[in-house]
C-alpha cells in the first residue's frame, strides 16, 4: 500500500463531510453569512456525533480494500475464534480493518488531525496536509491507481452528501435548500484538491489559464484515470440520489 492512500482518504472525508454542510447552511440562507472560523466551528459542533459515525460507514469498505487483497481474507481475521469475541465496538473494527498497529496509529493521528482543523475553523489545507509528514513519506502513485481513484472518488461523493443530509435534517422543509446542478461543482473542487493528496507528493500548481479538464487530468496522471474519476462520480451520484 503506498504511504499516501490512507492519509488522503481520511482528508477526503473531512474536507467533503465539511463540504456538504457548510454550503447547504451557505445556500439555505435567505442573505449572505460569511463563514468565518467561528461559525465554521459551530457547524461542525453541530455534527461532532455524527461525524465518527459517518466517517466508519463510509470508510470502512475503502480502508479494507487498501490494506487487504480481498475482502474474504478481512472476513475470516473478523470471523475467527481469536478477533471475533473481542468486537465490541466500532473502533474494535478499525484496528483490524487498518491491518496493522502502525496503520491504526496513523489513522488515528490524521483523524484527529483533520477533525482539530475542523474545530479551529477551517478545513486542513492542502500545505498544511502535506506539511504533516517528513520528507519522502508520500510518493507518486504507481500500481493499481484505478482501484486508488475509484475508492477516492466515492469517499468525496459519499461523504459530501452526508454532510449536505445531516445539515439538511436540522432545518425546517422551508429551509431545505438542494442546488442539484451546483452539488457537481462543489465536488469537482473536492476531487481536484483531494486526488492530488492521494496521488501526488506534493501540491501542484496550476497555470492561471488552466480549465477544468486540464486540472483533471493534471490531478488524475492520465486520461484512464481521469475516466474513472468521473465515471465512478456519475456511478455514485446516480446512488446516492436513489437512496
Amino acid at each position: 500500500m503506498m504511504t499516501n492512500f490512507q492519509p488522503a482518504l481520511i482528508r477526503a472525508f473531512f474536507s467533503a463531510y465539511a463540504e456538504g454542510v457548510l454550503a447547504t447552511n451557505a445556500d439555505a440562507q435567505n442573505e449572505a453569512v460569511a463563514l468565518t472560523p467561528a461559525r465554521v466551528k459551530q457547524l461542525m459542533l453541530n455534527h461532532y456525533e455524527e461525524i465518527s459515525k459517518h466517517f466508519f460507514d463510509i470508510l470502512f469498505n475503502p480502508l479494507a480494500l487498501i490494506h487487504y487483497d480481498s475482502a474474504e481474507e478481512l472476513i475470516a481475521i473478523l470471523r475467527s475464534p481469536e478477533v471475533a469475541p473481542t468486537l465490541k465496538t466500532p473502533v474494535d473494527l478499525f484496528r483490524h480493518v487498518c491491518r496493522t498497529e502502525q496503520n491504526h496509529e496513523d489513522m488515528v493521528a490524521e483523524y484527529r488531525r483533520n477533525f482539530t482543523s475542523l474545530l479551529s475553523g477551517r478545513v486542513l489545507s492542502l500545505n498544511d496536509y502535506y506539511a504533516g509528514f517528513p520528507e519522502g513519506y508520500l510518493q507518486t502513485a504507481e500500481g493499481n491507481q484505478a482501484l486508488a481513484v475509484r475508492i477516492l472518488t466515492q469517499t468525496v461523493v459519499n461523504a459530501f452528501f452526508a454532510g449536505r443530509r445531516d445539515a439538511l435534517a436540522q432545518k425546517s422543509s422551508d429551509d431545505a435548500v438542494q442546488p442539484g446542478g451546483a452539488n457537481q461543482i462543489y465536488i469537482f473542487r473536492l476531487l481536484i484538491e483531494n486526488m492530488q493528496c492521494m496521488l501526488h507528493p506534493k501540491p501542484i500548481t496550476f497555470d492561471d489559464e488552466a480549465d477544468l479538464n486540464e486540472m483533471f487530468l493534471a490531478v488524475c496522471h492520465n486520461q484512464e484515470n481521469m475516466n474513472t474519476m468521473l465515471t465512478t462520480m456519475q456511478e455514485t451520484l446516480q446512488t446516492t440520489m436513489e437512496q
